[in-house]
Formats: structure tokens, C-alpha cells, sequence
């Protein structure tokens, strides 16, 4: 038989063999009816809701001509959580959306009835977003400008974790604090107006009135949980002899005496009382606090801890996140560094040799150790998911103290300089020239702030207390009763407004006022320098004599701006210190 016909009959066969039925495939189960109507309905859902937004879902049928009648039983979400959801027009519903700490998936059903009684789910997912930023402030004491790597000024500094900061986050190249010196810095940063306000101008004029609204009191109104460790300095301290002479008239100023003070006396003015929930407020070896760093929570006592106490306050911080990692939270760690006395442990000394300045060794190990205590922080953060959702600001208190020419005494012995530079700024710690005042300013938001920003533009630490707040939800009569702006590099924000923006400065028998590119400076009645900051001699190439319509501008904005605080001080002469300073940095 030849090819052709074996092919025709193959054909035959196969024809016979469908026509028959022979292999046919068995007939498809029927669909379920709940399934079928959970197929022919949906919930309409935003892709993003934010936390404590008025989130609207609509119910929809996918074919309207066949579609019945239905009614909502009831919700669930896959959070567990019971939501209270508004019918606002016929399919249309509203809700708000429940509160999560960092991003959340998110997905709702409903449960409907149809004509016939038959009941079927319909399920929509989305992504909750937080809207409550959590806010640590990492504030160190008398680093310089010099001294974080991510400035790339000097090559002996190690601080990975505080460059991977700037690196992931924004570093603002001209970034200021308050004042020069401890107590006033830290009052501004503690309260976000300029401290001289409320009259804590210099360390003379501890404690800070009890009158005075904190950042601590104004995140609790936000309904965060807030924490303080480490330095305060806003105390009663040997400086609050003006206090002492207000407070008690009729005793003479030579008996004042911090340990004859009652303690609930001097409790009044810790930051337990001062809107801080949390606390391990202290310096070495001695701290008040209420959670021990096992995570317990304790009563408010002076407990005695000889560990080194810059790892104190960094365990103290993580502690907390241990405790709050499930609220909103605002935290100031406030490590003791590289401010003297000078101590590191022989584990940290151990990374840097020995170099000709033995003050500079024990500096770095220092702010080492901070930044070790920086990657434990952000550690525990990524460790419960909320990294992202967390504001992280770094900043120095004030300049480094560098007696004039960086004395290498023993550390035993009282020597100004503390081993850290200010280096390429002119001045040091008490002065308004640049290195007292402009400081390692870096500000971490991975959910918001674009990585590896630098902001040039001048901003100043009350602008970082501003924009926290306003991310938090603060109103708009709060935010108006602070002395910042807005300054995060969000989508469409113009940092060009800064340069628009005054930042003032009053400390002893000095003034300062910065607009943009230039800067006035007076020192006592007669010394006046106008400084272009955009050049390579600011700080050392006075204007005055060339702009005087810039000069009349800069002290006009000044003098207005000094009219407004608490106090009026004479400035006509300086104190041998500003001398010797005016002399050393600023007289040809």
C-alpha cells in the first residue's frame, strides 16, 4: 500500500475516533457560587495609605447588567485590628487608617450577602504607610568640625557609622548650632527657639525655667513617647548663682551650696519634670533614670554605674528602643565626648597607635566610641523594622576648645584643648567665628530624605526640631512658636529659601548675624568684620570698610532680632578671654 493511502487512512481512523468521542475531556467541576461572586465583585483600594489618613474604598461590580443586589456583613483586615468604616454613599466607604510604625502590608475584606442569602468574601490589598516619624537627636559634646570622616578634612578620624549616615542621608556642609558653649546649645536644641528667649544665654543662667515648653513637652502633646540619656546641663549646677540670688534674696551668695539644696528642689528641674518619660540623665558613674539597661523599668533614683560611660548612654538608647519600639518616639542621646575629662578604654585606644599628641589619640577613641554607640542604635532599629521611619539627626553641641595652640598636656592635668579640630574653620569653642558655632550637622530619613544629599545652604539646630515636629503633625500656632524653618530636602523642596533666611547669635560680649553668603560679627563696642563665606578667606578677610550697605543690612536684622530676648546685656568691652582670642585669630 503506498504512502498516499496509509495517510488517508490514518485520517479516516482519526476522524472516527473524535467524531466518537473516544478521548474526549471529561466536563470542567462547576465553580463554587461563592467563588463565582467573589469573582464578579472588588473592593477599590489606594495602592499607599498613610497612618491616621481618611482612606475611601468603594465595592464594585465587575459586570453591572448581571450583577445583585448586595449587602456588607461585616470587615476584617489582616492586622487584626477593628476598624470603624463609614458607609458615605451608595458602594463608597471610609476609614481611617489604623496606626503602624514602619511599612506595613496591608489588606481588608468584606464579607457580603447577596439576594439569596448566599455569603462570599472580597479582599483588596494596599501598603500602610506611618505618618509619625520617630525622632533621635545624637548630640555630642565639644566635637569639632573636623572630626567626622564624612567631611573628608582629616585622615585620622574613624567614624564609619556616623559617614554612612551622611552617606544614606543629607550632610549640610554649613550647618550651625546656638551658641559656643554647653549650656546655652543646649537649651536652643532642647527647646527649638534661640535660648537667649528665655534667658539662658551663656552657663552662668542654669537652670532652665521651669516655665519654659521642651521638646520633650511638645512631642508628649503628639502623643510620642520621649526619652532623654546623657547630658542635661540644665540643672542646678555650680554656675546658678543668679538663680540662687533670685530665688532665695535674703541669703548671702557665699552659702550657696548645690548640696544643701532639697532634692525635690533640684528634681524640678531634671528633665524627668521637663516632659522627658524616660530617663538616664547623667555624666559618669551617677545617672537618674527610671529603666535599668536590662530593659526593666525602674522607679526615678540615682543609681551608680562605673562602666565607660559614653557605652552607658549608648546602651541606655538602645534600651529604649527595646521598651518604645512599638510607639512613636522622640530620644536625645547627649554622650559626654569628646568634652573633657578625657577617658577611653584600652579597647578603643587600642585601634589608634601612638601619635605626638596624646590628647588627639585619646579624642579619636572617643568619638569612636560614640560612633559605635551610633551603629548600635541604628542596629536596633533595623532590628524591629522601623529604621526607615525614623529620623536620625547628628550634631555637635558647639566648636572645639583648642587654647590657641592645641597644648598637649597629660590628660590628668586641666588643659583647655580636648583633641579634636576644627580644622579648615577659624576659632574655637566661646568664639562666633565659625569654629565655635558651625558644627557635623547630618540628618538620616531613608523613607523621606534622598541619600547622599549635601545641602550648602546655612541652617541652624533649631531647624531640625522644626521640621521633626511638622512631620509629626505638629499645628500650625505650634510650629509658629519656634524659631526654625523647614530645611528636610523632601520631593520639590527649594533649599534656595535658606539663603533668604537670618541666623543670630549673641554669647558674652560678642554678636553675630548670617544671611546668606555673609556674615557680621562685632566683639565688644569697637571691633565690626563683614565676612564673605563663600570664599576660601572667610573668616579672616574683613569687609566692613568695602560693603557698608551689606553691614547696615546684616545689623539692622540684628538689632531687631536682639530687641525681642529676654535680656539686654552691655557689650561695650570684652573679657581677657575674647581678647586674647580677637588678638590670636583676628587681628592682623
Amino acid at each position: 500500500m503506498d504512502a498516499a493511502k496509509l495517510c488517508g487512512l490514518f485520517l479516516l481512523s482519526l476522524l472516527c475516533v473524535v467524531s466518537c468521542g473516544g478521548d474526549s475531556q471529561p466536563p470542567r467541576p462547576a465553580v463554587p457560587e461563592e467563588e463565582q461572586l467573589s469573582r464578579s465583585y472588588s473592593i477599590t483600594l489606594p495602592e499607599e495609605i498613610t497612618s491616621d489618613d481618611t482612606v475611601s474604598l468603594s465595592v464594585n461590580a465587575s459586570n453591572d447588567s448581571n450583577a445583585q443586589k448586595v449587602t456588607i456583613e461585616s470587615w476584617n483586615t489582616s492586622l487584626g485590628i477593628p476598624l470603624s468604616i463609614v458607609n458615605t454613599s451608595d458602594g463608597v466607604y471610609s476609614f481611617i487608617a489604623p496606626q503602624v510604625r514602619k511599612r506595613t502590608p496591608f489588606i481588608i475584606t468584606a464579607k457580603l450577602v447577596n439576594e439569596t442569602g448566599t455569603k462570599f468574601n472580597v479582599s483588596a490589598q494596599s501598603l500602610i504607610l506611618p505618618s509619625k516619624p520617630n525622632l533621635i537627636v545624637i548630640f555630642t559634646d565639644d566635637q569639632g568640625y573636623a572630626d567626622v570622616g564624612a567631611h573628608n578634612i582629616v585622615s585620622d578620624i574613624n567614624t564609619p557609622n556616623i559617614d554612612k549616615l551622611a552617606a544614606n542621608g543629607v550632610l549640610f556642609s554649613n550647618g550651625y548650632i546656638t551658641a559656643p558653649q554647653c549650656t546655652p546649645s543646649r537649651a536652643g536644641m532642647i527647646t527649638g527657639v534661640y535660648q537667649q528667649r528665655f534667658g539662658v544665654d551663656d552657663n552662668r543662667y542654669t537652670p532652665i525655667p521651669e516655665n519654659v515648653i521642651t521638646m520633650g513637652d511638645r512631642f508628649s502633646e503628639l502623643g510620642y513617647t520621649t526619652g532623654l540619656v546623657g547630658k542635661w546641663h540644665l540643672e542646678i549646677d555650680q554656675n546658678s548663682k543668679p538663680w540662687f540670688k533670685e530665688n532665695f534674696p535674703n541669703t548671702p551668695i557665699s552659702e550657696f551650696n548645690l548640696g544643701n539644696l532639697p532634692s525635690s528642689l533640684k528634681e524640678r528641674y531634671y528633665p524627668s519634670s521637663k516632659g522627658y518619660k524616660y530617663n538616664y540623665f547623667g555624666y559618669a558613674n551617677r545617672y537618674w533614670t527610671n529603666f535599668d539597661l536590662k530593659g526593666n523599668e525602674t522607679r526615678l533614683a540615682w543609681v551608680s554605674n562605673s562602666d565607660y560611660r559614653l557605652d552607658v548612654i549608648s546602651d541606655a538608647a538602645t534600651q529604649f528602643i527595646d521598651i518604645n519600639h512599638d510607639e512613636p518616639f522622640y530620644l536625645h542621646v547627649a554622650h559626654y565626648a569628646p568634652h573633657v575629662p578625657l577617658e577611653a578604654t584600652e579597647d578603643y585606644l587600642s585601634l589608634f597607635p601612638e601619635q605626638s599628641a596624646n590628647r588627639r589619640r585619646y579624642a579619636l577613641a572617643m568619638m569612636y566610641a560614640v560612633d559605635a554607640g551610633v551603629g548600635s542604635i541604628v542596629s536596633k532599629l533595623e532590628e524591629y523594622g522601623i529604621l526607615d521611619n525614623t529620623i536620625i539627626a547628628f550634631i555637635s553641641d558647639n566648636g572645639a576648645p583648642i587654647g590657641l595652640d592645641f597644648t598637649d598636656a597629660p590628660i590628668t592635668e586641666k588643659e583647655t584643648w580636648n583633641g579634636s579640630l576644627n580644622t579648615p574653620l577659624i576659632g574655637e569653642k566661646g568664639m562666633l567665628t565659625d569654629g565655635g558655632i558651625k558644627v557635623p550637622f547630618i540628618v538620616h530619613w531613608p523613607d523621606k530624605l534622598q541619600g547622599n544629599t549635601v545641602v550648602d545652604e546655612p541652617v541652624i539646630s533649631l531647624d531640625v526640631l522644626y521640621s521633626a515636629l511638622k512631620s509629626a503633625g505638629a499645628s500650625e500656632s505650634t510650629l509658629s512658636e519656634l524659631d526654625g524653618v523647614e530645611i528636610f530636602p523632601t520631593q520639590g523642596f527649594d533649599t534656595s529659601i535658606l539663603f533668604d533666611r537670618p541666623l543670630f547669635w549673641r554669647f558674652w560680649n560678642q554678636s553675630a548675624v548670617r544671611l546668606g553668603n555673609y556674615k557680621y560679627l562685632k566683639m565688644g563696642a569697637e571691633h565690626e568684620f563683614l565676612f564673605d563665606m563663600s570664599s576660601e578667606e572667610a573668616n579672616s578677610n574683613n569687609l566692613i570698610s568695602d560693603m557698608p550697605d551689606k553691614t547696615e543690612e546684616l545689623k539692622r536684622l540684628y538689632n531687631a532680632w536682639n530687641a525681642e530676648m529676654f535680656r539686654q546685656p552691655q557689650q561695650n568691652s570684652l573679657n581677657s578671654q575674647e581678647r586674647e582670642w580677637l588678638s590670636f585669630y583676628l587681628t592682623p
